[in-house]
């Protein structure tokens, strides 16, 4: 079984998934990802993009951007980077779409931040020109809502995926990432069984363990055992390395 790549970050702002998420596409979606099976994601994007493209509603769009967005890596890391690619250009260009429509809102510059990211994975040569803007607009996003739990996980990402030598840490990518934990543990998010909470959860996990703080990624991974039993590559990749209680 192939786990969900790490590396997802942004997805649903707290505020809109709370009153005018999808349900269905959102509860398939989370079902997708626990059971480690992302390829169903292409089924349901085509499906949510369908129905766009009949309702033109900005909830929708917008959950279809940030459902694009958890695509994008998993592709990547299963190495179809010509469908990361495609599944990428047409992120951008809803995205572009979305933030017209909300006004180029805290959540949306972030997740345009992070799409520009995908782009320099993709493409290592367009770092230079490319990662400026990236970081402009997740650093604007955070200044203007430090309170919005994906724009504290871009923080994280940047710290945590910067090379040292340019100024990244992982350790410093820590407050960043329990911040956002911190904001969606009250949220719906949670008490909906939303992926992106159990996630994000994760990306804290994955930062104490890549800074010896095995302890306390061993706790989390209990955690999210507990919350969401049936997510087996938790508890066969990930907790299967933690010494038993």
């Amino acid at each position: 079984m192939k786990r969900p790549v790490l590396i997802l970050i942004l997805l649903f702002q707290v505020c809109l998934a709370q009153g005018q998420g999808i349900p269905d596409y959102n509860a398939r979606l989370y079902g997708s990802y626990i059971r480690g099976e992302m390829g169903e994601w292409s089924e349901i994007l085509s499906e949510m993009s369908a129905e766009y493209e009949q309702t033109q509603s900005q909830a929708l769009l917008y959950d279809l951007c940030f459902a694009y967005y958890g695509y994008i890596p998993y592709l990547i890391d299963a190495e179809e980077e010509k469908a990361a690619r495609d599944y990428l250009e047409i992120a951008i260009s809803k995205t572009k779409d979305l933030a017209r429509g909300l006004d180029n809102r805290h959540d949306v510059l972030a997740l345009q931040g992070a799409l520009l990211g995908y782009q320099i994975v993709l493409s290592k040569f367009s770092s230079m020109f490319v990662g400026p803007r990236a970081m402009k607009y997740i650093k604007t996003a955070y200044e203007s809502a430090d309170v919005c739990f994906n724009c504290n996980t871009e923080m994280g990402n940047i710290k945590f995926f910067t090379p040292k030598l340019l100024g990244g840490s992982k350790t410093e990518a820590i407050p960043y990432y329990e911040k956002a934990v911190e904001i969606l543990e009250s949220s719906s998010l949670k008490s909906d069984r939303n992926w992106i909470y159990l996630n994000t959860v994760l990306l804290l996990a994955n930062a104490y363990r890549e800074t010896g703080q095995n302890g306390s990624a061993c706790r989390l991974y209990k955690e999210m055992l507990d919350y969401e039993p049936e997510a087996d590559w938790i508890r066969e990749d990930l907790y299967s390395d933690c010494p038993p209680k």
